[in-house]
């Protein structure tokens, strides 16, 4: 995944080769580690047997769960093009009707979306992938271009989906505790997000805002995760496995750490009476319910306070709090809520105004708007504090990474002697130890770097992507 998001797009031929030559970098630098910076056996270039097992079977995981998807030709079109260029195809090859009117032309209409998003559907099978990967080191440079290429790329709605469930965990693993946050992920696995790359009628198609819950799938999904826990001896707790024995010391018939429905309506029941208000319960049926809107706003809104909090004192944080629950109030409903002095009120107010978290709205009782006359309203609007964030998140990354470029470019000279051919995966027989020093330096800086681009990324993730 590090390596295609790094390229964009790639075949995966090419992946294969570059992550390949990546572990055999890396193990090079570990026999030169052991060896005491004398390598006794180079691995040969190129893509070694268990190299190759351990890409494919990755792959395969990954194209099966929609984490890489493939690039088509229509993906590099105008949304505008492509329909033209499928009405005129649809034209040559069946005759579409010359005539007029609105009944034909949604015909018309529907006919080419089915065509357009045939097109633009960038499912693909791992089977078909590993094959022409197979076909490709069989015949290699006999095989043309165009009989076994196939563009990969990275499916971001998954990761977009993936951050998103965590956060709901973890927000709900320090209220309720690890069970009821296992169950909150996986109900949040359910919906999905409307943030592909590739979308038919943006203005038109509206994801649908309610998403009823599955609460057999759900407990398929906790045995599955129960499963791998148990698998790399997570399921452990006070040297009893988990898995095996249930309530009392009695070994349960849902011995693979899966629960019952009626324990998952429960967890289910105790996350809507919380602060998670986007689950809830059809009182005709019985079936469980998830909010998408809603959800969406409950995490913009913590991720919002958390950022918030960063900078913010207690008054200022209470005083937004308070606006944000309760709407547009006035200074003196202000006082009285949040039990604040008039002085130490105001100051928030300005600081909070100045910083663009808060607006003023004036509401004339007369004509003359005299001040006297006029009621001040201060409210807090999400949507313009989310825009203001994000710029501030933009500019923050852009500094890392201009910081980044600056700490480089002092170490050019050394860098740039790393970065040859002969040199890596040689460091320690061919640089000095001061270099080895500062070569490390500049690792653990880049990481640190690193880091905190992610960090801020999965904000940017949450603010913009939701």
């Amino acid at each position: 995944m590090e390596h295609l998001t790094i390229l964009g797009y790639a075949t995966a031929d090419e992946l294969e080769v570059r992550v390949s030559e990546y572990d055999r970098l890396i193990a090079q630098e570990e026999t030169a580690a052991y060896t005491n910076g004398r390598l006794a056996h180079s691995p040969p270039p190129g893509v070694n047997t268990n190299s190759r097992a351990g890409f494919r079977s990755a792959l395969k995981h990954l194209i099966d769960n929609r984490f890489i998807v493939c690039v088509r030709d229509a993906h590099f079109q105008s949304q505008f093009d492509a329909r033209r260029d499928i009405e005129r195809h649809l034209a040559h090859l069946e005759g579409l009707p010359a005539a007029k009117g609105k009944k034909i032309q949604s015909d018309i209409d529907r006919r080419v979306d089915i065509e357009l998003g045939s097109r633009l559907d960038a499912s693909i099978s791992s089977t078909s992938v590993l094959q022409d990967l197979q076909e490709q080191g069989l015949n290699g440079e006999n095989m043309t271009y165009s009989e076994y290429k196939t563009m990969l790329c990275i499916d971001y709605s998954n990761l977009v989906i993936s951050v998103r469930n965590e956060k709901v965990a973890f927000a709900a693993d320090k209220l309720f505790g690890k069970p009821v946050a296992q169950v909150a992920r996986a109900a949040c696995l359910q919906a999905d997000v409307d943030s592909g790359p590739y979308k038919l009628r943006d203005c038109t198609s509206t994801p649908a805002p309610i998403q009823r819950l599955n609460v057999a799938q759900i407990c398929s999904d906790l045995a599955e995760i129960a499963t791998l826990e148990n698998q790399i001896g997570e399921g452990v707790e006070n040297g009893w496995p988990l898995a095996e024995y249930a309530v009392n010391g009695h070994r349960g018939p849902h011995t693979d750490g899966a629960m019952h429905p009626q324990q998952i309506d429960h967890q289910l029941a105790v996350l809507a009476e919380g602060p998670f208000h986007f689950f809830s319960q059809d009182h005709v049926g019985g079936h469980w319910l998830l909010h998408k809107t809603e959800l969406n706003n409950f995490l913009r809104d913590k991720e919002l306070m958390r950022l918030m909090g960063e900078s913010l004192s207690g008054p200022a944080l209470r005083t937004v709090r308070i606006l944000m629950d309760k709407g547009k109030l006035d200074e003196k409903s202000l006082q009285e809520i949040g039990l604040l002095g008039a002085k130490e009120l105001r100051q928030c107010l300005a600081r909070l105004q100045m910083m663009g978290l808060l607006e003023l709205q004036e509401v004339p009782r007369e004509p003359q708007r005299q001040p006297n006359r006029t009621i001040f309203l201060w409210f807090y609007d999400p949507e313009r504090v989310r825009k203001v964030f994000l710029g501030r998140l933009y500019k923050t990354m852009a500094r890392l990474f201009q910081r980044l470029q600056l700490e480089r470019e002092k170490l050019a000279s050394t860098l740039s002697k790393v970065e040859r051919t002969d040199v890596q995966g040689s460091e320690e027989e061919m640089l000095s130890p001061a270099e080895l020093q500062v070569l490390f330096q500049w690792r653990q800086k880049e990481a640190w770097f690193m880091a905190e681009i992610s960090r801020l990324d999965d904000s940017v993730v949450i603010l913009r992507d939701l």
